[in-house]
């Protein structure tokens, strides 16, 4: 029986010497909440995890056991090898190829000049995504009605790389469903991370997109229109994973945070309130301090 799609992480720490020397492995948590926004809308959908698996060999077993129709990598710009010779291996399978995450958002024409990729969604993916699942049981052969869809990249039937406009951003993340970490196996990141740091730590993430719009990242994923989960959801997620995990310490993996020091207030009354307490860090270290909001983008 085939499943609808199989999303893919393309991080192997066995063959990733920076990522082994840091060895402090996050999950992907974009790959979650993907995995979580599709399953809900009764998708049969698989997490492909590589970080704690051997190799190439492993993904071509995944395929084999769950036949998908749609195969879903995400890609930053240091995986990028690995990505495509995974694609490889997906097309030769009979899949359907679709790439997504920060480094095709960016650049989707680097992952289209390669044949292996049928399509590349950029910016957000879970509406998307859904839209091409939907398309999918309709026409399993053939994306021509697919042309126009928001937030989609792809090639024309000269072989030119179109990128569509990109699909307006969910506003309201607490309609978001918790990120599905039943789908990868949590246990041995909380197993890694206590034998190398001494403390069990999960990552979160609060809000989405940055205001600013700093060259590096000025066509980020998220983007440049900030949104941020309610302090009542963020105590509830962080109360689960400490009931279910028993964990140390958070991190909050977002582009950005602290740019609203109302809403830390509410997070930590509430928290204490729930007895959801938890140590947390950032994606960067930065010294906290009260400074406002500024619109820089005009002076980039």
């Amino acid at each position: 029986m085939s499943i609808d799609i199989l999303l893919v992480n393309p991080v192997f720490l066995s063959q990733n010497e920076a990522e082994r020397e840091l060895m402090s492995p996050y999950f992907p948590l974009g790959l979650l909440y993907l995995g979580a926004f599709l399953r809900d809308r009764d998708f049969q959908v698989e997490i492909f995890d590589g970080t704690f698996m051997d190799g190439d060999q492993d993904f071509i077993k995944a395929l084999d056991k769950h036949n998908p129709k749609v195969v879903g990598i995400t890609a930053v710009k240091p995986n990028r090898e690995m990505v495509l010779e995974l694609a490889e291996m997906a097309k030769d399978s009979g899949s359907f190829v679709i790439v997504g995450g920060p480094d095709p958002t960016y650049t989707p024409e680097y992952y289209l000049c390669d044949h292996s990729v049928d399509l590349v969604v950029h910016h957000e993916g879970e509406l998307t995504l859904v839209k091409i699942l939907e398309a999918m049981k309709v026409d399993e052969n053939g994306f021509s009605s697919l042309a126009g869809m928001p937030g989609i990249a792809h090639r024309d039937e000269n072989g030119n790389v179109v990128v569509n406009p990109r699909r307006k951003y969910l506003l309201n993340l607490d309609e978001l469903p918790p990120p599905a970490r039943d789908m990868i196996d949590i246990e041995k990141y909380l197993q890694v991370w206590k034998e190398q740091n001494g403390y069990a730590s999960l990552s979160i993430s609060v809000s989405r997109g940055c205001p600013y719009g700093c060259q590096w990242c000025a066509d980020a994923v998220h983007g440049q229109e900030f949104r941020i989960r309610s302090a009542e959801s963020v105590v509830a997620e962080v109360k689960s994973l400490m009931q279910t995990y028993n964990i140390d310490r958070l991190r909050v993996v977002d582009d950005v945070d602290g740019i609203d020091a109302d809403w830390i207030s509410d997070w930590a009354a509430i928290a204490q309130d729930q007895q959801a307490v938890l140590p947390f860090e950032a994606l960067y270290e930065v010294e906290r301090r009260e400074i406002p909001m500024l619109d820089i983008r005009d002076s980039l």
